[in-house]
C-alpha cells in the first residue's frame, strides 16, 4: 500500500509540473488579456470563529505560506485565478468557555482555481460580485508526516459585496455555498462545518502601502 501511495505522490508531482509547463506556454500566447504572475510568502493567520454550547469558540491558526497565483484577466468584469500555496505547519491556539489549549497541526498543500465576474465593477463605491471554484487540499496528521496521505477536494459558489470608504477602510460580505466536498485517504468525506458560510470583514487599505501584498 505504502508503495502505491508513493508512486501516487510521484505521478502526481510529474502530472503538477507538466500543468505548471502548460500553463505558463499558454499565458505567453494569451493575446488582448493581461496576465500576472505572483509569488506569494508571508504569514498565514487562519481565525475561526463558533457557537457552541451556548459559548463562544475561537480557534486560531498561525503559520507561514509561500506559494504563488497566476491571474487571467480578460476585462474588468471577469477574471480566473489559480493558485497553489503550501504551510509547513500549524501554531493553534483554541479557546471556549472556561478551557484555552495549545497545539499543532499538519501541513498543507493546496491548489485552487476559480473564475469571477463584478456585477458591479471592482473600482466602484459599491462592488458587487459572483464566483465559483474548486480546490483542492492536500495535509499530513500529525505535523510532517506523509504529505499526500490524506486531499480534499471541494466546489464553492458564491458571492460578495464589498464598499469602500476611500482609501481608509473596505467593509466586505461574502456569501459561499459549498456544493461538494470530497475526502480521500484517511480523512471522511464528512465534515462538521455548514457547508453555507457568510463572512464580514474589515480591510485597512493603507496598512497595504506599509507592506508587500501577500494575500491570495
Amino acid at each position: 500500500m505504502r508503495g502505491a501511495a508513493s508512486i501516487f505522490t510521484v505521478n502526481l508531482r510529474r502530472a503538477l509540473g507538466l500543468l505548471a509547463l502548460t500553463i505558463s506556454a499558454a499565458a505567453t500566447r494569451l493575446s488582448g488579456q493581461e496576465v500576472q504572475f505572483q509569488p506569494q510568502a508571508g504569514l498565514s493567520l487562519p481565525t475561526r470563529v463558533s457557537l457552541k454550547d451556548g459559548s463562544i469558540h475561537i480557534l486560531q491558526k498561525i503559520g507561514y505560506k509561500f506559494g504563488a497565483r497566476l491571474n487571467l484577466i480578460f476585462n474588468d468584469r471577469f477574471d480566473v485565478t489559480t493558485g497553489v500555496s503550501y504551510v509547513p505547519g500549524y501554531a493553534t491556539l483554541q479557546g471556549g468557555g472556561k478551557r484555552v489549549s495549545v497545539g499543532t497541526s499538519s501541513q498543507v498543500l493546496s491548489a485552487a482555481t476559480g473564475a469571477r465576474y463584478w456585477i458591479r465593477p471592482e473600482y466602484k463605491l459599491l462592488s458587487w460580485e459572483i464566483h465559483t471554484g474548486m480546490g483542492v487540499v492536500f495535509g499530513g496528521t500529525p505535523p510532517y508526516e506523509e504529505l499526500f496521505e490524506n486531499s480534499t477536494v471541494t466546489g464553492v459558489l458564491g458571492t460578495t459585496l464589498r464598499y469602500q470608504w476611500g482609501g481608509i477602510a473596505s467593509f466586505t460580505m461574502r456569501l459561499q455555498e459549498r456544493l461538494y466536498r470530497l475526502g480521500f485517504g484517511k480523512m471522511s468525506s464528512g465534515t462538521t462545518s455548514n457547508p453555507f458560510q457568510v463572512t464580514f470583514a474589515v480591510g485597512l487599505p493603507w496598512l497595504g502601502r506599509l507592506r508587500p501584498s501577500t494575500s491570495y
